[in-house]
């Protein structure tokens, strides 16, 4: 069992920045990335494309030695995760925005997502919700330009006030100081560490208290070398 790979799915490069955490808290562990660039982004997708597709790299993941599959896509997570997990016979994880946990404490908060994710929350009383149709694709075109993507165009005439920011995609990690400055919250989160925590738990792992650089990652699939090299000059800066 602890040979086995964590694997982790995404539509993109935006499941990078749930490796990254993962990594980070568990050095030890092996991981598998899979990204599925060519057809990102997945926001504006049906529920059964998006299983069409999903199914199919599955099926490919599961052909290696994979004991737990996190799927770092809020998309996914919050469309067919439950259809997932009934495929898998391993332990399956999903990154959500975590919205209920503001909204109990009563603060002021705007979550931005895809359309799709946008449109599973968008009867939240209290939430303020704004899906973007195309800045996953934008930053999929400029992976390694990221200054190039123009945030303000994307959000257009939305200066939303809230205390707190919800990131709902993980592309959007890559591209957040450019938000964070267009809409000047108190507060940012995402669904990473929540997504952390569940696998600790449920994988009765040991989270590392150490600033660890080790990591062990395996990069599978058609786009595995432009996620590999995004994830060194990128997310790792090496």
């Amino acid at each position: 069992m602890n040979d086995g790979y964590i694997a982790v799915l995404d539509s993109g490069v935006g499941g990078l920045s749930v490796l990254d955490e993962l990594t980070k808290a568990f050095p030890n562990e092996r991981f598998l990335y899979f990204g599925d660039n060519d057809n990102a982004p997945y926001g504006d997708r049906t529920e059964n494309d998006l299983w069409s597709l999903t199914l199919k790299n599955i099926i490919y993941i599961l052909s290696f030695n994979v004991k737990a599959l996190v799927v770092a896509c809020n998309t996914l997570s919050v469309t067919i995760l439950e259809r997932i997990r009934a495929f898998v016979s391993v332990p399956c994880f999903g990154v959500f925005p975590p919205v209920e946990r503001c909204l109990i404490n009563g603060e002021n908060t705007l979550l931005i997502s895809t359309v799709k994710t946008a449109e599973k929350f968008a009867c939240y009383k209290n939430l303020q919700v704004i899906g973007l149709p195309n800045l996953v694709k934008d930053i999929e075109n400029n992976l390694f330009s990221l200054n190039k993507v123009d945030i303000k165009r994307h959000l257009l005439n939305s200066f939303n006030r809230c205390e707190t920011l919800i990131l709902g995609c993980t592309h959007y990690n890559f591209v957040k100081f450019g938000i964070i400055d267009h809409f000047r919250p108190k507060k940012i989160l995402t669904g990473e560490e929540f997504t952390v925590k569940q696998v600790e738990t449920k994988l009765r792992l040991k989270k590392s208290l150490e600033n660890n650089k080790r990591f062990n990652v395996l990069f599978v699939g058609k786009n595995s070398k432009i996620n590999q090299i995004f994830w060194k000059k990128v997310v790792k800066n090496i």
